[in-house]
């Protein structure tokens, strides 16, 4: 792995650690980080009054380019991977279910953007 690339994935672990805190300190109870699947990965998963987030975090060098590198493939392969999550934790499936962002800039708090997206089903 190039340099840039070590430097790139230090970073996104960076946001993604300053976001769960973030979330925490809001209430929500983080289920999981960087959760794998054949057909995609979750940044954060997580929950809070019956509600469970699928969380995409997102660094850049500002927050516009970061809303910005969400494109409808990545939004498409985040619900399959979400629907993956929730065939292993079918006790979950009842909880109501949205897609999130977090938008993160250097010297900035993150952004938290609720519902960023639905997914037509």
């Amino acid at each position: 792995m190039s340099e840039r690339r070590q430097a790139a994935e230090r970073a996104g672990r960076s946001a993604e650690t300053l976001c769960a805190w973030w979330l925490m300190l809001r209430g929500w109870r983080i289920l999981a980080r960087r959760s794998r699947h054949a057909v995609g990965e979750l940044d954060i998963v997580a929950v809070r009054r019956g509600v469970i987030a699928f969380i995409e975090v997102k660094a850049r060098r500002d927050v516009a380019a970061a809303a910005e590198s969400i494109g409808a493939r990545q939004q498409e392969r985040i619900a399959r991977a979400a629907a993956a999550f929730l065939q292993r934790q079918p006790h979950l499936a009842t909880h109501d279910q949205r897609f999130d962002v977090m938008l993160v800039a250097p010297w900035r708090l993150p952004v938290h953007i609720p519902n960023a997206w639905h997914i037509l089903g």
